[in-house]
């Protein structure tokens, strides 16, 4: 009976927290952006994603087109990063290059974060034979490294970048998957749980209802950090010449530029230092993220 009453206040609490969810968000952002880390990753970013949507009104050439100025130009005013060896417009092509990478960062994780969530869902709550099934499964993509088994995908099944994305988002659930395990083994047997089973809940319902929200506050660093292993993942995809060749990106870029680093410089200086602020960025971020949200790490 107690239990019931502890569920029923907790629910109550809920709906009181729902109610104030906009000031909590905001006193959160505040706090998270106060430290100098966060606030310098989130400006960076935040950069990034408007060159990445702002591409078609900031640049002068269409990506990926040849012989719109001189082989070989040095930046100047026409072409401020410069041209390559087939005439093409570097900077054009750095700026939809951060298009693509946010694409396939962003779409790959979110994709092997569901496939994870729900994984980790399953062999944590139910456990048993299903759990170290699902647990082995995890293990056997594990074996493989990430990068080499999208790069095996990729050969395979063909070099679009919607085959990446998926590559990609296949090589990499099993991390998701066994936090959201570790994090269900722990909140499953917690008082509350126990309380909504006592009041009929389904398995359906704690799951998604109870367990997962208190659950999904670990994914969050997590997924941050992946972004920017998703994107260098895909430049190194396109650096050996699997990428897709329909699309700008900053791997085929420097891919294109190894030839000629001795003699045009910009051709890998300015996608270069794209990828490393993009995930520069990312990394800060995550980084703080986990900081804030971990109790033993935060500052009194």
């Amino acid at each position: 009976m107690r239990e019931m009453v502890r569920y029923v206040k907790r629910i109550k609490k809920t709906r009181l927290w729902i109610r104030n969810d906009r000031f909590k968000v905001l006193i959160f952002w505040g706090r998270f952006l106060s430290t100098r880390r966060a606030l310098f990753g989130f400006i960076l970013l935040f950069a990034i994603i408007f060159v990445a949507l702002a591409a078609p009104f900031i640049t002068w050439f269409p990506p990926l087109k040849t012989m719109v100025g001189k082989v070989f130009a040095p930046p100047n005013f026409t072409h401020l990063f410069g041209s390559d060896d087939l005439g093409r417009d570097i900077y054009t092509n750095v700026v939809y290059g951060a298009r693509t990478s946010l694409m396939v960062g962003l779409i790959s994780v979110t994709i092997s974060v569901m496939i994870g969530v729900l994984i980790g869902a399953l062999s944590g709550y139910y456990g048993g034979k299903l759990g170290d099934l699902l647990m082995m499964m995890a293990e056997m993509f594990l074996v493989i490294p990430t990068f080499l088994l999208a790069l095996i995908i990729t050969a395979i099944f063909g070099r679009d970048v919607r085959i990446i994305i998926l590559a990609i988002a296949i090589a990499s659930w099993p991390g998701a998957a066994r936090l959201m395990r570790a994090e269900f083994l722990s909140i499953k047997e917690r008082p509350f749980i126990e309380a909504a089973r006592t009041m009929g809940l389904s398995n359906t319902r704690i799951i998604f209802g109870e367990i997962l929200p208190n659950a999904i506050s670990a994914l969050i660093p997590y997924s941050t950090l992946q972004v920017g292993t998703a994107i260098l993942i895909e430049a190194g995809l396109s650096f050996l010449g699997v990428g897709d060749p329909n699309v700008p990106s900053w791997g085929s870029m420097l891919n294109n530029a190894q030839r000629f680093l001795r003699t045009s410089w910009w051709m890998a200086f300015f996608p270069g230092i794209a990828l490393t602020i993009t995930v520069l960025s990312l990394n800060l971020i995550g980084e703080a993220l986990y900081d804030y949200l971990n109790p033993r790490l935060r500052e009194p």
